[in-house]
């Protein structure tokens, strides 16, 4: 059976709203250009942009301790920066990601919004060529939509698969096939990628992508039914080069 790139995302703040796309330019051993570039700090997090490493997402906002974060809609242009965030249809506040400046009314509300208070004032964070990724190596993330579709039939509901936040979501393979694939390399469209390991999902699953609720236990179900709390697989870039939607996946 063939399989084949379904589709694209990025999300470009750290625990925010995905942007969906048809094609990227793939950079080798490098995260998906912008994805997760920004992140809220949730408190003091000791981030140097100047030399920046990597932070337990524990330190950002983030929909395993927020997971209301669903419920805003936010938006950003990469060619200017431009930031909006909506809620219920209605914009509640905008600015310039790359203008920090700009950002007072982005982070004043974001300070107010969630249900639990901040354990400090929200700031950006930002490095160039940074991406604050859950994984240190910065990985690009896949999910199997047929595992997704397994995994909703033992919930007993039609699970989006945005709750798992991949990059690359692929259609064709058998539920689970993915996991076959650890430790061994397949192209997407020609382009070579090292598949790393599992995922282990978190609590952040448990978050509906469109309402913000808490309305799954994600991990308690996999590890239920499956005996693991694993949803998709770690990718690392071993080539650089453009990506479409439509692309066929070879195991090699």
């Amino acid at each position: 059976m063939t399989i084949l790139l379904n589709a694209i995302y990025r999300y470009p703040i750290k625990g925010f709203t995905p942007q969906k796309l048809s094609a990227i330019d793939v950079l080798e051993g490098k995260p998906l250009p912008w994805d997760r570039a920004f992140a809220i700090e949730n408190g003091e997090s000791g981030f140097d942009r100047s030399s920046p490493a990597h932070l337990s997402k524990v330190h950002f906002l983030m929909l395993m301790k927020q997971p209301e974060l669903a419920a805003l809609k936010t938006a950003f242009e990469p060619e200017t920066g431009a930031l909006t965030i909506s809620k219920d249809g209605r914009q509640v506040a905008s600015g310039n990601l790359f203008d920090p400046a700009s950002l007072r009314d982005v982070l004043d509300y974001l300070a107010t919004y969630c249900n639990k208070p901040l354990r400090g004032a929200p700031r950006l964070l930002h490095a160039d060529g940074f991406s604050f990724t859950d994984s240190k190596t910065q990985d690009v993330t896949l999910i199997n939509l047929a595992s997704v579709r397994d995994i909703s039939e033992k919930a007993g509901a039609d699970l989006d698969p945005l709750r798992f936040r991949g990059n690359f979501y692929i259609e064709g393979a058998k539920p689970w096939q993915e996991h076959d694939w650890v430790g061994k390399d397949i192209t997407i469209g020609g382009l070579r990628f090292t598949v790393r390991k599992r995922t282990q999902r978190c609590a952040a699953t448990n978050a509906n992508p469109a309402t913000g609720e808490r309305d799954q236990n994600i991990p308690k179900l996999l590890m239920t039914h499956y005996d693991h709390c694993d949803c998709g697989i770690h990718l690392m870039p071993r080539q650089s080069g453009p990506l479409q939607t439509g692309a066929s996946l070879t195991v090699l």
